[in-house]
């Protein structure tokens, strides 16, 4: 603004009023800047300074221009959105075809897109431009949105540089023009955009990128097998997840092409190379030229592939197009031949139908010597240790001689071949590198894979055996639910008959509850009635005989008798009470009915009597405590009315696994089996068995005549 005020011959400058008289508020400035007088010449330096200051601005937009192809390509793409101004002059390097009106300009420090702007008329690859324009975010990087295009001057193309394969991978290089020499694998007319240019595939340091020659539509010559040095602008596709892929050089005609070794006129007349020799063929093998080979179709591949075998060796041939030989023609190949893990192949072949066909026969092998006989067809044996299912064929985990293999069998089942059946099979070995140690450091392969033909190639030699690892394994998963089927019958038996046991046992306690209770009733009424009634005629009876002085000997007779008779029936009435149930057990516990019984027994006798008890006291089964105590009352009666023992002693103990119940006396003994029985109807020896037998009691009786008796009755686990 201020140059313009300045700067114009006819202009007029405005300025305020500063207050000084005799000043006009307007002054007319021609041909330049006017030296003022006094204040009014600080206006004008303050003008000159505000034009000063414009001017400054002016150039810091000017420095953030982008004036280079390299600091576009190294915008950012969230830097490039902003529409950064760009200032560009450069080389036109590469147009789609004469009508297109997008293109690639070259400086010396790199290249960049320009999508599709109005041209002027004398625009043309190898013009000098001069661009205007802003940054944009585009698919193969930043580009340049051009506002204005200015041609400079007829210029020749920038000298293309050489690059690698890997280099075409560079940002430095990409867009720009480079030379890449290789070999051509195909070739054809690309349909892409109705434009029909020609497309070669060119492998170069063992890849492939694509090569198009975008401005010939007509007139292609065969480059197939030719080594050539194309130049052209290297422009790869960048990917949503990968930062480049797909190198493609972009070439305006036949002329950026050099030819510097022909193609051969006629392959299939050129020598035919044994399959053995393919890599070391002097001529072609290591060139990567296509070379020429002769065999009989060994085996079909569904990946567009066969298997060629003659009488050297075999290997796989991959085809350019989807038409293939039948099995057992023989054939003329020409191909490329790329080395592999073990064996080379051929590539972008195309076959021609030779003689007619031969049937090969299979070598016979094992699988030690089929790891030297990759890609021909094969006959060995081997059990079936396993299946696993690919599309379309079964596939056979084999072993012979302890050394595993595959066979792989288009249209095939399990069913077929049931594992543990010994098979005979014929295919072609594929041998196997699995790991970079097998491959690098040992050369050896780690394994191999048949592959048949057909399964008319698989036979079954002798069936799986029934005790095969999995009938074995399914005959003792059966066996093994039988068992515990069986073993689960048997505990539910068992725990239904320790139910029935169970109630069983509570019937009987509850019956023998009732019978004691009935019992200790009798014995109850016994000694409120007979007893106490016997004991109050004694009384009466011996109040008699303390006044019978005067009797005569037979009254006094008869009274001493009938004293007795009470007193046995007295004795005979308790011998019942306690016989049927004695209420102290109830009431005193078992210890304490011990105690007591023994201590009555002495009464008004010279014995002595002792009792003690031993270990942690627990109550027992009432028919148990009732048992013991009959044994106890049996052995203490016999003691004191057999032995007239002095001293007697009764000792209970309380084991955890047992209880002991022992009665000793220093009375006058007797022979054990002498006796079987008791004074006075008692049950004696005979009757402290049984007892002790149904409570499964051991019972033992020591005594010597003079050296008295001892019964130990034990009980085990109570």
């Amino acid at each position: 603004m201020f140059f313009v005020l300045l700067g114009s011959s006819r202009n007029v400058a405005t300025f305020p009023h500063l207050g000084e008289p005799g000043i006009p508020r307007e002054r007319e400035c021609s041909g330049g800047l006017h030296v003022m007088k006094g204040r009014f010449a600080a206006s004008w330096a303050l003008a000159l300074c505000l034009c000063l200051g414009g001017t400054c601005i002016q150039a810091k937009e000017s420095g953030s221009t982008l004036a280079s192809a390299a600091k576009v390509a190294a915008t950012p793409e969230v830097k490039a959105k902003e529409h950064l101004p760009v200032h560009l002059n450069g080389v036109v390097t590469f147009t789609w075809h004469q009508g297109t009106s997008e293109f690639t300009i070259q400086d010396d420090s790199g290249a960049v897109w320009v999508p599709p702007v109005a041209l002027p008329p004398n625009f043309a690859v190898g013009s000098r431009i001069e661009l205007d324009g802003r940054t944009e975010a585009g698919a193969i990087g930043t580009i340049v949105l051009a506002d204005a295009v200015r041609v400079l001057d007829p210029d020749v193309l920038p000298a293309a540089t050489p690059a690698s394969y890997d280099d075409l991978f560079s940002n430095t290089l990409h867009g720009v023009r480079v030379e890449v020499t290789g070999i051509v694998r195909g070739q054809r007319v690309n349909p892409e955009s109705g434009l029909g240019w020609l497309a070669l595939e060119v492998a170069s340091g063992g890849r492939r990128f694509t090569a198009n020659v975008t401005h010939e539509i007509s007139g292609h010559p065969e480059l197939v097998d030719a080594r050539v040095r194309i130049r052209g602008v290297n422009l790869r596709a960048l990917g949503r997840y990968q930062d480049g892929f797909l190198p493609v050089l972009n070439a305006h005609s036949l002329e950026d092409i050099t030819i510097i070794d022909p193609p051969v006129g006629a392959p299939l007349a050129s020598p035919v190379v044994p399959l053995d020799r393919v890599m070391r063929d002097p001529v072609a093998g290591g060139s990567g030229r296509r070379i020429h080979l002769r065999g009989v179709v060994s085996a079909l591949r569904p990946n567009q592939s066969f298997f060629l075998q003659d009488a050297t060796r075999g290997l796989e041939v991959f085809l350019r197009d989807s038409s293939s030989p039948a099995l057992g023609d023989e054939v003329d190949v020409i191909g490329f031949p790329e080395p592999g893990a073990f064996s080379p192949s051929l590539h972008d072949a195309d076959w021609r139908p030779g003689s007619g066909q031969t049937l090969l026969t299979p070598l016979p092998s094992t699988p030690a010597d089929a790891l030297r006989q990759d890609g021909r067809l094969l006959s060995l044996e081997g059990q079936v240790t396993g299946h696993a299912l690919n599309p379309g064929e079964l596939v056979l985990r084999m072993e012979e001689r302890g050394v595993p293999f595959r066979v792989t069998i288009p249209g095939a089942t399990p069913a077929d071949f049931p594992v543990g059946c010994i098979v005979k099979a014929i295919g072609v070995c594929s041998v196997e590198a699995t790991d970079w140690e097998a491959l690098v450091v040992r050369h050896q392969p780690s394994g191999f894979t048949l592959l048949a033909r057909q399964v008319s190639d698989v036979t079954v030699v002798r069936p799986a055996p029934f005790w095969t690892a999995r009938s074995v394994a399914v005959s003792l998963g059966l066996v093994a639910f039988v068992l515990a089927a069986a073993q689960g019958m048997v505990w539910i038996r068992a725990r239904r008959r320790i139910r029935e046991l169970s109630r069983s046992r509570d019937e009987a306690e509850a019956q023998f509850v009732a019978v004691i209770a009935e019992r200790t009733r009798m014995a109850r009424e016994i000694h409120d009635t007979l007893a106490q009634g016997f004991t109050a005629i004694s009384a009466q009876l011996e109040v008699i005989h303390d006044q019978s002085a005067n009797f005569s000997t037979s009254l006094r007779k008869h009274l001493d008798l009938a004293r007795q008779l009470v007193r046995s029936s007295l004795e005979e009435s308790r011998r019942s009470v306690w016989n049927l149930r004695a209420q102290t057990l109830e009431e005193n516990g078992l210890l304490g009915t011990l105690e007591r019984l023994g201590e009555q027994l002495v009464v008004g006798k010279k014995t002595e009597f002792r009792f003690t008890a031993e270990g942690d006291v627990r109550t027992l089964a009432p028919s148990i405590e009732n048992d013991v105590l009959r044994v106890a009352q049996e052995a203490l009666t016999n003691a004191i009315r057999h032995g007239h023992p002095q001293r007697i002693t009764c000792a209970v103990a309380f084991d955890p696994k047992e209880f002991r119940l022992v009665i000793k006396d220093d009375g006058a003994g007797f022979t054990p089996g002498s006796r079987t029985q008791s004074h006075q109807g008692g049950f004696g020896l005979s009757g402290m068995a049984e007892r002790a037998k149904e409570i499964h009691a051991k019972l033992e009786v020591e005594s010597r005549p003079g050296l008295g008796t001892q019964i130990k009755l034990t009980i085990p686990n109570v």
